[in-house]
C-alpha cells in the first residue's frame, strides 16, 4: 500500500492582485473626474433665487395678486424661525377674525436674517400684500463674528450672501453648483468661542436698520402696509451652556431648544438682540406705513414663555399671537 501525498500548495499571486486593485482605484478616479467635469459642464437653467429661497414658490407668494382688485386679503411673512413658530397659529387666528379671505404667504425661514427678508420681498414686486408682518433680532447677531475690516452691510462677508451675489450676476447655476452647495448646506454653524472678540463692538445695528428701512421704503413704494415686530428673549441668571444642556435652568419645553452659544457669546447676544429690536422700532417710527408690536417689552422674560434665548414654549406662543394678532386685525379692517 503507497502512502499518499498530498498536492503542493497553490502559489498566490500578489502582483496580479495588486494590479487589479490598482486597476479599479484609477478606474473610479476615472470616474469621479469624469462625473465632475460633466457636473461643471452642465448648465441648470433654474432661477439662482428660486434655488436660494425656494419658499418664495413653494409659498404661492411668487403668484400673489398684483393688484388690490381681488376678493382676498393677502398677508406676507418674513422672518426667522421664532416667526416660523407661529406662523400657522397666527393664519388661524386672522382667519377666525377675518373669515377664509384671508390668504398667508410664510416666507420665515430658520436662519435668515433681515438682509434674507428684504431680498424676498424684492424678489416679489408688482405683487399686492394687504399686510406684510415682519420679525427679526437674533439671527443678525451671528453676522458679527467677522473682522471689522471685513464686515460688509449687505452681509456679502458671509459665504451665503456672496455666494448669492456671485449667481445672480452669473445668472446661472451649474449642477456642480448645485451638488456641492447642497452637499454643504448645513449652515455656519455657531461662532468659535475664539472669535467672540470680534462680536464686542456690534457691527450689525446700523445694516440691519438699513435692510428694515428698504423694505419699509418699498412697502410704501407699493401701497402695502407693514407691522414691524420686536424680538423678545430670555436668558437666565447664570446661565451657562452646561447648565443648559443639563436641564438646570428653568426653560420651558418647546419644539425648538438651542444654545444662546448657537449664535454667539450669550451676553453679545442679548446686547444685539436689544440694539435690533430699538432700530425696529426708530424705523417704525419714521415710517407712516409701519405698525409696531413691541414684543420685547409684551412677552415676559420667563421660563413660561420661552424654551430658549428666543424660541417659545406653547403658552409663549399664544402670547405671542395674542399680541399681534389684534393689531394685524386692526390694520387690515381699515384697509
Amino acid at each position: 500500500m503507497t502512502e499518499s501525498t498530498s498536492p503542493p500548495p497553490r502559489r498566490r499571486r500578489p502582483r496580479r492582485r495588486r494590479r487589479r486593485r490598482w486597476f479599479i482605484a484609477t478606474y473610479a478616479a476615472f470616474l469621479v473626474v469624469a462625473v465632475a467635469a460633466v457636473l461643471r459642464l452642465v448648465t441648470v437653467e433654474a432661477d439662482v433665487w428660486d434655488y436660494y429661497y425656494p419658499e418664495l414658490k413653494a409659498s404661492g407668494a411668487t403668484s400673489a395678486p398684483v393688484s388690490r382688485d381681488d376678493d382676498t386679503i393677502d398677508v406676507l411673512t418674513l422672518g426667522g424661525s421664532v416667526l416660523l413658530q407661529v406662523e400657522s397659529v397666527l393664519e388661524s387666528r386672522l382667519r377666525v377674525e377675518l373669515g377664509d379671505r384671508v390668504r398667508c404667504y410664510h416666507l420665515s425661514t430658520t436662519a435668515h436674517t433681515s438682509r434674507d427678508s428684504l431680498q424676498k420681498y424684492q424678489q416679489l414686486a408688482g405683487r399686492k400684500f394687504d399686510l406684510v408682518i415682519l420679525c427679526h433680532g437674533i439671527n443678525d447677531v451671528r453676522m458679527n463674528y467677522w473682522p471689522t475690516s471685513l464686515f460688509k452691510n449687505d452681509y456679502t462677508h458671509c459665504p451665503w450672501y456672496s455666494d448669492l451675489a456671485r449667481d445672480v450676476q452669473l445668472g446661472r447655476l451649474t449642477l456642480w453648483d448645485r451638488v456641492l452647495q447642497f452637499a454643504t448646506q448645513e449652515g455656519l454653524g455657531p461662532p468659535a468661542p475664539a472669535d467672540y472678540p470680534l462680536g464686542n463692538a456690534l457691527k450689525t445695528p446700523p445694516a440691519f436698520e438699513s435692510h428694515l428701512s428698504e423694505l419699509a421704503s418699498e412697502a410704501a413704494a407699493r401701497d402695502d402696509r407693514v407691522l414691524f415686530l420686536t424680538m423678545a428673549s430670555y436668558l437666565p441668571t447664570g446661565y451657562t451652556r452646561e447648565a443648559f444642556e443639563g436641564g438646570e435652568l428653568d426653560y420651558g419645553s418647546g419644539d425648538a431648544k438651542y444654545a444662546a452659544e448657537l449664535w454667539g457669546d450669550p451676553r453679545q447676544v442679548l446686547a444685539g438682540i436689544a440694539a435690533h429690536n430699538q432700530r425696529t422700532r426708530e424705523v417704525a417710527g419714521r415710517q407712516p406705513i409701519v405698525e409696531l408690536v413691541d414684543l420685547e417689552q409684551l412677552i415676559a422674560s420667563t421660563g413660561k414663555n420661552f424654551s430658549d434665548v428666543c424660541h417659545l414654549t406653547k403658552l409663549g406662543q399664544q402670547r405671542f399671537v395674542d399680541a399681534v394678532a389684534p393689531i394685524a386685525v386692526k390694520i387690515l379692517n381699515d384697509r
